[in-house]
């Protein structure tokens, strides 16, 4: 899909993203290792747009100013992308779509699912979906720890407070041989010294964001082997 014909489509949301905003995502991109096609960007930016609308009525995210969700949101989701194991990838705690929505669109071939307990949140992705034709995106409202379905290869989340939680709400949902990738701030050592023994932390990852001065890290955590 080009580019006037994806400006032609959305130009009914009603908010405008300008050549800076592409600059920055394209140079953001290709500082993570993670260069962009036109329509990969397009399809962010466009979601970056709808981010936006909706937030004037729904409570998506604290951030507002357009380079700051593309910072704070996407560049920060486009950073875990190298680490995906497997095809059927879980995004628990969602909130706007984040970070499912842009490594959906980064990542085709795979299938995310995105979960969220908030109707609002649900009803915001399902739009984002028809407005970006993301075929590879299934969505579920509920809690967490009432979902059954298949069992995922990767679990992600940036918005559990605690690893322990995490794991202890998700262990039913994990592949025998998945991983967790928790995205975290500072290292949470704290948090690594409580967990269970059952669970193990596989590699621990410093993440470099651009233009986030903040600590960024993503634990891949999974089960250790007993058998």
């Amino acid at each position: 899909m080009s580019r006037s014909n994806l400006h032609h489509k959305n130009k009914d949301i009603g908010i405008n993203v300008d050549d800076s905003h592409h600059k920055q995502l394209k140079n953001g991109a290709d500082n993570l290792g993670q260069p962009l096609s036109e329509e990969e960007q397009e399809k962010l930016l466009t979601f970056v747009q709808l981010i936006i609308k909706w937030n004037k009525t729904h409570n998506l995210t604290a951030i507002t100013e357009t380079k700051a969700i593309i910072s704070k949101h996407l560049l920060d989701s486009l950073s875990v992308s190298p680490y995906l194991y497997g095809q059927s990838i879980l995004d628990v705690g969602t909130g706007a779509g984040l970070p499912g929505i842009p490594l959906a669109i980064l990542n085709p071939n795979k299938a995310f699912t995105l979960l969220d307990s908030s109707q609002k949140r649900i009803a915001f992705i399902n739009e984002v979906k028809r407005k970006l034709a993301l075929t590879n995106v299934t969505t579920k409202h509920c809690r967490v720890e009432q979902y059954s379905g298949p069992k995922f290869s990767s679990i992600c989340s940036r918005a559990y407070s605690s690893l322990e939680q995490m794991l202890a709400q998700t262990e039913h949902l994990i592949d025998k041989s998945g991983v967790w990738l928790a995205m975290k701030g500072v290292y949470p050592q704290a948090e690594v010294d409580r967990l269970l023994n059952r669970f193990q932390v596989k590699r621990a990852i410093s993440l470099s964001v651009p233009e986030l001065a903040a600590e960024r890290h993503l634990l891949m955590i999974e089960k250790k082997d007993i058998s």
